[in-house]
This record gives C-alpha cells, structure tokens and sequence, in this order.
C-alpha cells in the first residue's frame, strides 16, 4: 500500500523525521511524501518510500555556528539502489532552503515549494510556511534560471542526445554514413566541409575555424584540417564513437537504457513548461501516465529522443515571454526565515517598488516618470497605497499605434481604519484620475479598491485576470499580485471568462459591421476570438499579450502569418487607419461566428476555491506594518 494511503506508515514517517530533528535540537517545519509518489508514477511493489521535508534550526545552534543544512534517515545502503519498502527521509534547514537552493533553480527545492498542491501527501506543515507556500514566484526566478531543462539534458546527454559531445559524433558520423558511405582515396574534408557543418554544426561541439588559414572541422575538441582524406576522418569519428558512444550505440539498439532517469527527463521538462505557463506545479502531474510508460521501457529511444528535443526547444522558447514570470525577492525570503522564528507572524518590511517591461513593450522614460508622479500624488491626495499598475488596452495586448493612449490600471489599499466601518462596502472602492492630455500622451489612469478587486477575481472577472499578466508593470509592491497569480490558473471559472469573451466579440462585431475597414475594429474582434479559442484548448486564464494568445491557438503557419502583418499594421499606423483584412483571416473569423452560433463548447464548471480572505488580511498587514496609529475616542 502507498504511503499516502496508510496511515501508520504516515505517523511513522513523522515520527521519524520529528525525531531526526530533535536529535540535533531542531523543529520540523514541513515533511511531504516526494519522489514517485508525490509527482504520481510510483509503480506498485517496486517503488522505495521518499520524503523530504524543512526544519528550523536552534537558535543555540546558529549562535554557535554549527547548525546543520541537511539532515537524512534511510533504511537503505549506499552500496546498492533503494528497494521497495526502503525509506529515505531528507530535511533541509530553512535558511539553506530560500535562501540557498531556491534562488540557485535547485530542482528538487522547486518540487518542495509546489508539494503542498497535493494534500494527500503533506505529512506536517507548521502555519510559519503559510506565507512561503503562498506566494512560490516571490522565491524563484523562471526568466534566468534552466535548472529544470539542464537537469533534462544531464539525465539523457549520455545517450548521445543533440546537444552534447556524444551526440556531436554521433550526427557526423551519421552523416558520413550517409554521403560518403565508401569515400575514394583521394577524397577529403575540404570538398565536404560545408555540408557537412551546414547538417551538424552546433556551435558548441561541432563547428568550422581557421587554424594557420586552412579551414579545419573542430570536433569535440578535436581538429580535423579540410585536407585530411575522408577515409582518416571516417576512421577517427569511429574510434571516438568507439571510446564515448558506447551508451548512444546501446540507446540505438534499445540496450542499457536507463528508463527511470529518462522519464525523469521529460518530467522536468513538464514542469518548466508548467511553471512558465501557469506559474505553478501541481502535483501529481498532468502526464504522469506517459512518465510511467516511459519507465517501464514502453518506447524505444529513437521515441523518446525526439520527445526530449522538443520539450527543450518549447521551454527555451517559453523563458522569452512567459506568461507567469518570478523574480526572487531575497528580502522577502529573509522575512520568511525571521518569520519561523517569531512564531510565524512574517516580518512585512516593504519591498521595494517592481517597475518592468517584457521586451518590444517599452515606455519611454519620461511617460513613465509622468505616470508614477500621478499614481504618487493619488497615493498622497487619497491616503492609500497602490499596490499594483499595470499597462491595459493595446499597449499592454501588444498592438498600439503612434497615437494610443496610456491605458494604466492600478489596485489601491486604503489604511485598516478604512475598513473598520459599520457599512465599509457603501464606500466608494474606485478612484478615477480621469483622462488627461499631456506632453508625453493621453493618460487614462484609474484604479479598484482592494476589497473590490479581491471579489471580481472570485468572479473570475478577465480584465482583472488580464492585468496579472500585463507585459507592462509601472508598479508592484507585497504580495498582492504574486498571490493572485499563483490563484488564478486553479481558481478562474472557464465558463466564466469564455462567456466574458463572448460577449466582447458580440459587441465588437456590431462595431466591425459599422466600421468595416477599421483595423482597430479588426483587432479587437479578434482578441476575444482567440481568448475563446485559448479557453477552449483548456489553457486556462488567456494571457494580455495578443502574441502569446496567437503562439498557444493558431497552428495554421499562412494565417499567422497575415495576423502577424495585421498588428505590424496596426502598430505602423494611426487608431482609425483603413484596413482591407487579408482573406484567410477574414476567412477566419466568419468560420469562428458560424461555429460559435452553432454551439457552445463544453467547459469545465468546477474549480478551487481561493482563500481570499487571508489575502486580503496578508495585504492589508502588508500595506500597513506599522498600523494602528492610534484611534480617535469616541464621545458621548
């Protein structure tokens, strides 16, 4: 029986692991079930039993300067690999944990952070987390760190895989094989060189120089001047195939595959595309059952090969423009670590304020200025603070033209007193700063009270869902927006956002009929149909970028093509420019109402309920650390 479903052998890990932490003088703070069991591919009778967990070091032990980083209990030997019913306990301390492996991309602390997405496997948490497992892209950063792919490209390399020096060989020999099969004896390199660096240069392992001012094939380190016969090179690329591809040969063969390590491959991968994506794991994995085939050694290597390559290429591709990005906050992760030592209340020092702009969505420095002097003068004039603000409209969807106007979007918090009124929801919870005309643009800035905005995102209201992914940040400070983003992908209503989205193409189609050769009208047609589609797919939340929108639901190359000059056109040009819409995108569309008028796709009506209270007090505590200011009595 699973671990996850016994309860004795749950009190007993615990148990184990409490008393592993009071030997040394420490608190356990978390234990999950890990490996296999947590990501949902262990295999009956054979897997060994993991759990890993976080402990808090005495504070004798940090004054004396000898606390542990670590801490491990197995009932396994180092001589041979663990055996079903083994059990393997690892803790790491707290401050080795956020403020160590976590800003480094360590893979196995990210699959921490997530565990507690799966309850079932959670043995103990202490509420000091709360704040840690609440807000995971505060302590990661997914714009620099590969840590997920390089470990990829560590468990499947030594089968010759493209990118590594065994596969270097591997593809010249190949192509050797192929074009010169039985090389005569006075051919050489020099005839062959371009061709064959134009199929297997790397620029890593595999690639052309000038040595002396002969050109020369360096492979693998090794230099091969173009006059050298083809016969010698042939006999040289076998002699190190020879001496480093004897695992690649097995893997052509399908012996000596290491199938556990290659399912671990594909599954890091996974969860990159997952974090980039949704700017979350869950546990267990959505592909679980794929990972299980591929470890039982259901697909030989020329399958999985393939796989991995192209899993790369999505996740390298994701880095660039991710919808959920995190940037560690190591002033947060410190206040994480005081935390557990004050009896969970996390320290609420301010971070600083995040300004950040994707690239191609720059503003210029002096619209910038002029929008962070309004957003300050309403914080001073209303008393509040401005938590969030963002870029909305068409210079955050990514096609604004030369007269656009400044779309800015903010969520404001008012001080607790605000709040502690008889009837708080008949106050006013907008403040608009109307539109005004400046040297820089038009300004158009206007913001949702916190309590307000916090009850649209349980309404899944797409705008506001919108904004957390804006290309185009004036301002973030707390928690507030790390915190709703890691919500939005379990907790937004399909059903919800789709007929929002709906409704959006309804109202742009009537503007479509009355402005036909708009290209604005055009666009914003076409936002809502593509967000439909996203929805659909069951990608979740659309993200604000019309770019990343058209990368996640058009396939057809010819129609992105015209889509793509679509907004190149737009941006060229003027808000009301005439426009003539290139035939497949026109065709597009009318095939999207036709279907659309037919039936309703099936969505998915269930979710997860976000607990948008303890947001709502983590901000506010947040906002105000240093509240109350003392009260004004009240008189009779």
């Amino acid at each position: 029986m699973c671990p996850k479903d016994n309860p004795a052998e749950r009190a007993m890990l615990l148990e184990q692991a409490q008393s592993l932490c009071h030997e040394h003088g420490a608190s356990l703070l978390f234990l999950t079930l890990f490996g296999s069991t947590l990501y949902g591919t262990e295999t009956p009778g054979k897997s060994d039993c993991d759990a890993r967990g976080i402990f808090l070091p005495s504070r004798e032990s940090l004054i004396l300067n000898n606390a542990p980083k670590s801490l491990h209990f197995s009932t396994g030997s180092s001589e041979r690999r663990n055996l079903a019913g083994d059990v393997d306990i690892d803790l790491w301390s707290v401050q080795h944990w956020l403020l160590k492996l976590l800003p480094a991309g360590d893979t196995g602390a990210l699959d921490v952070l997530f565990a507690p997405s799966r309850d079932a496997c959670t043995l103990y948490r202490h509420p000091a987390l709360d704040a840690v497992f609440a807000s995971p892209l505060r302590l990661l950063d997914t714009g620099k760190g590969r840590a997920y792919a390089e470990y990829s490209l560590g468990q499947a390399k030594k089968y010759g895989i493209k990118g590594s020096r065994v596969g270097a060989i591997k593809a010249v020999r190949a192509w050797l094989a192929t074009h010169c099969p039985e090389p005569r004896p006075d051919e050489r390199l020099g005839a062959h060189l371009d061709a064959l660096a134009a199929a297997c240069a790397d620029n890593l392992f595999c690639f052309v120089v000038v040595v002396q001012n002969e050109r020369a094939l360096q492979l693998c380190g090794k230099l091969h001047i173009s006059t050298i016969r083809m016969a010698e090179l042939t006999r040289r690329v076998e002699a190190d195939m020879r001496r480093y591809g004897a695992r690649a040969e097995e893997a052509e063969r399908n012996e000596g595959l290491d199938f556990k390590a290659l399912s671990h491959a594909l599954r890091a991968l996974d969860q990159m595309e997952e974090l980039l994506q949704t700017g979350k794991i869950v546990f267990p994995l959505r592909n679980r059952q794929e990972l299980i085939a591929v470890k039982q050694g259901a697909y030989p290597w020329r399958d999985i090969e393939p796989r991995i390559l192209e899993r790369l290429a999505a996740v390298d591709a994701l880095q660039k423009n991710a919808p959920f990005a995190g940037t560690y906050d190591a002033g947060f992760a410190e206040s994480c670590v005081l935390a557990c030592y004050d009896g969970g209340k996390t320290h609420t020092a301010e971070p600083a304020n995040t300004t950040r702009f994707a690239e191609e969505f720059s503003i210029p420095a002096d619209t910038v200025d002029a929008i962070q002097a309004k957003l300050d003068a309403a914080e001073r004039e209303h008393g509040v603070k401005i938590l969030y603000a963002v870029e909305s409209g068409s210079r955050g969807w990514g096609f604004a033209s030369y007269d656009s106007d400044f779309d800015v979007r903010f969520i404001y918090v008012h001080e607790p007193e605000w709040y502690l009124g008889v009837a708080p929801e008949e106050k006013r919870d907008v403040l608009e700063l109307g539109i005004e005309m400046m040297p820089v643009g038009e300004l158009d800035i206007n913001g949702w009270e916190l309590r307000k905005a916090l009850k649209l995102f349980h309404l899944s209201n797409p705008p506001l869902l919108e904004w957390l992914s804006s290309p185009c940040v004036y301002r973030e400070v707390g928690q507030l927006a790390a915190l709703l983003r890691n919500f939005a992908p379990s907790c937004t209503s399909p059903i919800r956002t789709w007929h929002h989205y709906r409704s959006l193409m309804e109202k742009s189609r009537v503007r479509y009929w009355e402005k036909k050769s708009s290209i604005k009208a055009w666009l914003y047609l076409l936002r809502p149909l593509l967000a439909m589609r996203w929805i659909e797919l069951g990608k979740g939340v659309p993200p604000m970028r019309s770019d990343l929108l058209m990368d996640g639901v058009i396939t057809e190359a010819a129609l992105r093509k015209e889509l793509d000059a679509l907004v190149n056109a737009k941006r060229q040009g003027g808000e009301s420019d005439g426009f003539t819409p290139p035939p497949l995108t026109e065709a597009f569309v009318r095939g999207e109402w036709d279907r659309l008028e037919r039936e309703a796709p099936p969505l998915a009506a269930e979710r997860q309920k976000a607990d948008l209270d303890a947001v709502f007090r983590t901000t506010l505590e947040g906002a105000w650390p240093d509240w109350p200011y003392g009260s004004t009595p009240c008189k009779l």
